[in-house]
């Protein structure tokens, strides 16, 4: 079983490695890193990069969300368009043991990168004579656990929808755009509004809000830790928070995915 679960990682890596989408998708970033970093090499101010080293860890971090998504979604997707499964799931594979192995895979790659984003951030704290804050581990180390969720979930959506309709699904259907719905609708409410169709909104709005995965549990309160790059001690607890969050959701996408497959292969 092991050595099973060892060669299905290897196929999944050797996918990404020549995924000439994900390469690309690489190659837009570092581009852009490298125009970031740009104006501390002309100035010789610590503010100024101190301030670009907190934009170029937050871009790169943002590119490995995007990039755990799109693995999440190109990993399930490619196989169910090629309609391959079967032949993998009549090796014999189980298909728990797949889809352990795809999960596995993306987020390793997903854990190496945020390696290398958080050793640059370090080296380029060190280079540009900045103090090397621990709110760069915090980052990494909460970047890399959203990443977990993110695969899961897109994972889960590639099983049950086009890929196209499933990023689009991913980007509008999530907690944080329903509670802003929310608010608005109970400011209007409490503002006077009666409206029947604007308290029914609100209840529908809360629905999915309480329905749909966050990308960014504990935002709010670990939004200082992002600005200043300080920790409190208190503070990582929400790291471990996220953990046992991000645990759940893969947990649950995990077996809604498998039974999706399952019922698509009649396995």
């Amino acid at each position: 079983m092991t050595e099973l679960l060892k060669a299905n990682i290897l196929v999944d890596l050797k996918y990404y490695r020549r995924s000439r989408l994900l390469l690309a998708f690489m190659l837009l970033f570092l581009l852009l890193t490298a125009l970031q970093s740009l104006p501390p090499i002309f100035m010789n101010s610590g503010v100024q990069s101190f301030n670009s080293l907190r934009e170029i860890d937050s871009g790169l971090n943002g590119f490995v969300l995007i990039l755990a998504a799109g693995m999440g979604l190109l990993i399930m997707s490619s196989h169910l368009r090629n309609r391959s499964l079967k032949m993998v799931f009549t090796k014999p594979c189980p298909p728990a043991l797949w889809l352990v192995s795809a999960l596995l895979s993306a987020g390793l790659v997903s854990l190496v990168l945020n390696l290398v984003i958080l050793s640059g951030s370090l080296l380029l704290s060190v280079f540009w004579h900045l103090p090397v804050r621990v709110g760069l581990i915090f980052v990494s180390a909460q970047t890399f656990v959203i990443s977990l969720g993110l695969i899961a979930y897109l994972m889960l959506l590639a099983t049950i929808m086009h890929p196209v309709l499933a990023a689009i699904v991913a980007i509008i259907f999530n907690a944080d755009l329903f509670y802003e719905f929310q608010v608005w609708t109970q400011a209007a409410i409490r503002s006077g509004n009666t409206n029947i169709g604007l308290r029914m909104l609100e209840h529908v709005f809360h629905s999915l809000y309480i329905l749909l995965p966050m990308f960014y549990p504990f935002d709010k309160q670990t939004a200082n830790i992002h600005v200043s790059l300080r920790v409190m001690n208190s503070e990582w607890r929400y790291i471990v928070f996220s953990v046992g969050y991000a645990l759940a959701l893969s947990a649950f996408c995990y077996c809604a995915a498998l039974y999706a497959l399952q019922k698509k292969n009649h396995i």
